[in-house]
């Protein structure tokens, strides 16, 4: 078992096998990840779920063999509390020629040096840790970003930038999609307007009336963006990353979040609970794979929305 950093477990041609990966970085843990599904067929499991792991064969249903990798594993010690589920778990995961364990939190020394993490590190290729950048760096990742695409941001507005957003590298993603999308000049007076004006813009304001469970006012906003050409794949992305950071609110934790839409989440978090947040996760989930396989991404949101009190159809 060797320790890697994301980083540079990025630039490998082909991942370790067995993978045990952590940190608070969440958007360069789905990189590895979207790496990972590029090579290789891969299932998704979740915590909540282990069942349908336990019973996973390791090939998919045309041949070959399949991944699995088990989101959220942060939740795992709470999920196998007694002495027989934990040795399950662990002689599961011995017999798989391979699997990703993703863990959405840093584990501290003590948590891989006793426990369940522990033996799930024994059983490792590698363990990677998803580190954040340093502001310094997110500063000329922001830089770079933006020249590409041939415009120049002078380092004060970076810095608005990061202030209003954070250096969460998925927020940082869509709202510097959105700045880099605007066709007049970049001024602070802009910037601030375009990233969280008001505290519910648009698109990012649609997660509100999903979980609070308007499926009209969500259905109407959905036909706007739709109507203004809102690609769907990335609006549903959007929308996962909006939940992830939900469970992360239910679970205790706290997201690297601008103030506002923090206390804003908290509150959505507190009225949804942990339980009907990640169902919602899984149909996310669910309504991405349909989109991919050419299914209507606004039906199959319109049918979420609707239908909030089974969204672990």
């Amino acid at each position: 078992m060797r320790k890697v950093k994301v980083q540079e477990a990025l630039k490998l041609k082909e991942l370790p096998k067995k993978v045990l990966i952590h940190g608070e970085e969440e958007y360069l843990t789905r990189e590895l990840l979207k790496k990972l599904s590029k090579t290789k067929a891969v299932e998704k499991f979740f915590p909540e779920s282990l069942e349908e792991f336990f019973s996973f064969s390791g090939s998919s249903l045309f041949g070959g063999e399949t991944t699995p990798v088990i989101l959220y594993g942060e939740e795992l010690p709470g999920k196998l509390k007694k002495k027989t589920e934990r040795e399950a778990f662990l002689k599961k995961l011995k017999g798989l020629p391979s699997f990703v364990i993703a863990v959405f939190k840093k584990l501290e020394w003590r948590e891989l040096s006793s426990g369940l993490f522990k033996e799930v590190a024994s059983l490792t290729d590698a363990v990677i840790e998803s580190e954040p950048y340093s502001e310094k760096q997110i500063y000329a990742i922001i830089s770079k970003k933006f020249k590409r695409e041939g415009k120049e941001l002078p380092p004060r507005l970076i810095k608005v930038i990061v202030e209003i957003v954070g250096t969460d590298l998925t927020k940082l993603k869509h709202e510097t999609d959105k700045l880099i999308a605007y066709p007049g000049q970049l001024t602070e007076e802009v910037i601030r307007e375009l990233l969280f004006s008001g505290g519910n813009p648009e698109p990012f304001g649609l997660i509100y009336p999903l979980v609070e469970g308007n499926a009209r006012e969500f259905a109407e906003r959905l036909e706007e963006l739709f109507n203004k050409g809102a690609e769907p794949l990335q609006l549903i992305g959007l929308l996962q990353s909006q939940v992830r950071s939900l469970v992360e609110i239910a679970c205790g934790r706290k997201p690297r979040l601008p103030k506002e839409v923090y206390e804003s989440y908290r509150a959505l978090a507190r009225k949804r609970g942990l339980t009907e947040l990640l169902k919602l996760l899984k149909a996310l989930h669910q309504v991405e794979f349909f989109a991919k396989i050419g299914g209507n991404p606004k039906e199959e949101l319109i049918k979420i929305s609707l239908r909030r009190e089974q969204w672990d159809f």
